[in-house]
């Protein structure tokens, strides 16, 4: 069953491959939303100890802008998109068309715009790997956060810790024809053990 292969004890190799496939997704969506081709510099699927975790988006000092949402349904687990304040500020321009060094703060407006980047991206990915293996996959509205590394990753680390000692991590990395955009790409599904068959119909 697929329910099998996506177990964090199953085959890591079908996880990997609906990994990639994703997150080659994932960047196409951004692509369409910032109206630039952007492609993918590095993608990397790794198996991190929770207490290794903390430090995926940055040092627990570094002042990030994280972008998040959980999903649920035939598997769960978190989506976060993490950038310096610098390299938001330019997607922020990228996706309103405005001039590059325009936005310089991250106001109600900016943020909601940061917000949509994160449900696309998000949604390319679920899309793609529940079509491909067949899954039901519902994401939760985004939600954007200025703070420190640490104290972004805390929160999420909480409500995984409790599940697993490990996590699959999908590392991901972007650029566009003349940037490269310094971000983190994480999906850390935790694959509950309610999770569900996939739907028959």
């Amino acid at each position: 069953m697929i329910q099998n292969d996506l177990n964090m004890g199953g085959d890591l190799a079908t996880w990997s491959r609906l990994a990639h496939y994703g997150s080659v997704n994932a960047v196409s969506g951004l692509s369409q939303m910032v109206n630039q081709e952007i492609k993918v510099t590095t993608l990397r699927l790794e198996e991190v100890s929770m207490r290794n975790a903390a430090g995926l988006i940055g040092k627990a000092d570094d002042l990030v802008v994280g972008i998040y949402l959980s999903f649920s349904g035939s598997a769960t687990g978190h989506i976060i998109l993490a950038f310096p304040p610098t390299i938001a500020f330019e997607l922020v321009d990228m996706t309103m068309g405005i001039p590059a060094g325009t936005t310089r703060s991250l106001g109600e407006m900016e943020q909601s715009v940061l917000g949509e980047v994160g449900n696309i991206v998000g949604a390319f990915f679920l899309n793609a790997v529940a079509d491909d293996a067949g899954l039901r996959l519902l994401p939760s509205p985004p939600e954007v956060r200025v703070d420190m590394a640490g104290v972004i990753m805390g929160s999420v680390m909480d409500s995984v810790l409790c599940q697993e000692e490990s996590v699959f991590v999908i590392r991901l990395s972007f650029s566009t024809m003349d940037r490269e955009i310094e971000g983190r790409f994480l999906v850390l599904p935790t694959f509950s053990s309610s999770a569900v068959a996939p739907d028959s119909s």
